[in-house]
Formats: structure tokens, sequence, C-alpha cells
């Protein structure tokens, strides 16, 4: 791979998260230099996964993304971006609510609803150390890192969809592209000006994150991406 055109690999969730983003970014940056590597699921509210763990784990997804595309090298790689969801995870444990008519999490603005609160708690707990630890790392495996949120979610931020349905997530990335190809400068504008966009410098968008009810609210900090 030419040295000078060192490609950019984005870390995300799921498929929906690439089909939203990735061709609107390929043409904002490039389409050889943007990447997609799909987990297909949250690494950072997996059962085994920790503060402890979390970087040697995403060097494991890295690893696998390169096992898959040969040709490439870690070298070739110049920066990791990973894409979150926050899912209210900074929440105080009394915001998180039993209600037996909520099998998954439900969220709202100022609370999640579920009927194994217990599980959400213990998720909760394990998902904001990890935060914690990922946003405070520069580099993973030599290549530098940074992780940028979507609260409480990327639907939400998208699309002001808080709790939507697995089919519906397939719909909006579709119809999102559909609205910003050929527009990408608007969506630029769109993330960067927006009132969901969280002012200040990478670590102050972090904190404000954490602060009481943020992290089910809906902001971002991905404009940052497109400042730096």
């Amino acid at each position: 791979m030419n040295k000078t055109k060192k490609i950019a690999l984005f870390i995300v969730e799921g498929i929906t998260d690439e089909n939203s983003l990735s061709l609107i970014l390929s043409k904002l940056i490039g389409s050889k230099l943007v990447h997609f590597h799909v987990i297909n699921q949250d690494i950072t509210s997996e059962f085994n996964s920790s503060s402890q763990n979390i970087v040697r784990k995403i060097d494991g997804e890295v690893r696998k993304y390169l096992a898959q595309n040969n040709g490439i090298k870690r070298t070739d790689i110049k920066q990791i971006i990973h894409l979150v969801d926050t899912d209210g995870t900074f929440i105080k444990d009394d915001f998180v609510l039993e209600d037996m008519n909520h099998e998954k999490a439900f969220y709202t603005m100022d609370s999640i609803k579920t009927n194994k609160r217990k599980n959400i708690i213990c998720r909760n707990e394990r998902k904001s150390s990890i935060l914690n630890k990922l946003y405070q790392t520069n580099f993973i495996g030599k290549i530098p890192y940074k992780v940028y949120y979507f609260s409480c979610n990327l639907e939400h931020v998208l699309h002001n969809s808080q709790n939507t349905p697995c089919g519906q997530k397939s719909l909006y990335s579709y119809k999102f592209v559909d609205e910003y190809v050929g527009k990408e400068k608007q969506f630029v504008d769109f993330i960067s000006t927006n009132s969901f966009a969280v002012k200040g410098e990478y670590k102050d968008t972090w904190k404000f994150i954490k602060k009481d009810l943020n992290s089910l609210k809906r902001y971002c900090n991905f404009h940052l991406f497109f400042k730096n």
C-alpha cells in the first residue's frame, strides 16, 4: 500500500453503523482511505470484557481485520476510530428501574426500564469502567486511537429514535445515506452544529457525557473527528 495513503480504520458494533456512515465518510475522506471493521457485538458491554483486557481485545479485532484483508499491514493503518453507544451507562443505579414490561433495556431520557435490573446495573458498571479506560487510551498496538460516542445510541443521534427496532435500523441507515450522499459537507454540518454536538475538547466531551443523565440523552462527540 502506498505509504502516503494510510487508512482510517473504523471499528463499529453492527452492520447498520457501517451502512449509515461508510459511504458518506468515504466520499469525505477517500474511498481507499476509509475501512470499516464490524464487530457484530458491543465489545464494551460484553460479559468477558473488562478495563483490564479491553485494549488487548480491541487489538485482537485489529488482527482479525488484517487477517481478513490480504495486502493490508498494521503499518498501513494511520488511526483507529472506535464508535460506541453510551447506552446510559454512566447513570446512577437509582435511575435503572425494575419494569416487568421490558425484557430488554428500554431507554428514556431519564431512566432505563428493564425486568433484569441487576443485570443492567452490572453492565453499566462494567461498560463505564471500560469507556473510562478507552477514552484515556491514545494508542492500540502503536496505532493512534480515539473513541467517539453516540448517545444514547447511533439511531438516537442520527434519527432522534432512542429505542429503534432492529428491522427499522436498516431502513433508517439507507434513508440516511440517501439524504447525505452527494451532500457530504451537509453531513459534517449536521453532526457538528446540531444541538447534540457536545462542545469542548475531546476529554471535556467525555467528562460531560459522564455527568448526571447525559449518557441517556441525545449527545455526540463525533464532530471532533472532522475538527481534528
